[in-house]
């Protein structure tokens, strides 16, 4: 089992950020989850969401702004440059989250290979089957459990990305009878007994959450 620092330790520092994913690894974690944009100029960022309004109530697309732009909104800001400078030469294992489409996985592709055990995922499956083609292994991700798309898409791997809300495990466990043969990671599990509960799934494999305590959770009974 192995447990992502989803975004960083953001519930201690701003997500994203050098300072999240510090603490994250000073807490013990040995693989962090991370979101990459592409602005304006062409500079990919580390930062979530389309715009900065839940952050900072500021009406802006991120795809709108510059560089310099964004770095006034937020001095802390990480070029995905700075990410690899940073982080390239660690062990740890590192989920790239691409937020927009195979263009931002173009321009970063020479350098994801210098991280140990790069993972690309994203919510846009195409992405994901042309980071399989690029030879990165890959996960696909859920927005929701039930997405009619998901029975005609050609899955060219194994590795799925779903969300998990603390459903009672038996009836989930039923939900997900169809992703049976594939290898499942769940979002975002902040509870030890959610994690004991999705642990007695024969192909579950890990979780990203925002906890830091959870990572004690291993020594949980199964």
């Amino acid at each position: 089992m192995i447990l992502y620092a989803h975004r960083g330790m953001h519930r201690h520092h701003t997500e994203n950020t050098e300072a999240a994913f510090d603490e994250a690894i000073r807490l013990g974690f040995r693989a962090l989850e991370l979101d990459l944009v592409r602005l304006k100029d062409g500079h990919i960022v580390l930062f979530h969401d389309d715009t900065l309004f839940r952050m900072f109530q500021i009406d802006e697309r991120v795809c709108d702004l510059t560089l310099p732009e964004f770095q006034r909104v937020l001095p802390g800001l990480m070029t995905f440059d700075r990410f690899h400078k940073r982080y390239a030469d660690s062990e740890l294992q590192i989920n790239f989250e691409i937020k927009d489409d195979a263009e931002t996985l173009h321009r970063v592709r020479h350098k994801l290979l210098d991280f140990r055990q790069p993972i690309v995922s994203s919510f846009n499956w195409s992405v994901v089957n042309e980071a399989l083609n690029l030879g990165f292994e890959s996960g696909y991700l859920f927005s929701e459990i039930q997405q009619p798309e998901a029975a005609l898409f050609p899955f060219r791997n194994n590795r799925l990305h779903l969300p998990y809300r603390g459903e009672e495990i038996l009836a989930f466990s039923n939900s997900i009878q169809a992703y049976s043969e594939f290898d499942l990671y769940f979002y975002t599990v902040n509870k030890k007994q959610h994690l004991s509960a999705l642990r007695t799934l024969s192909n579950f494999k890990g979780v990203f959450t925002d906890e830091a305590g959870l990572r004690r959770a291993p020594l949980l009974a199964g």
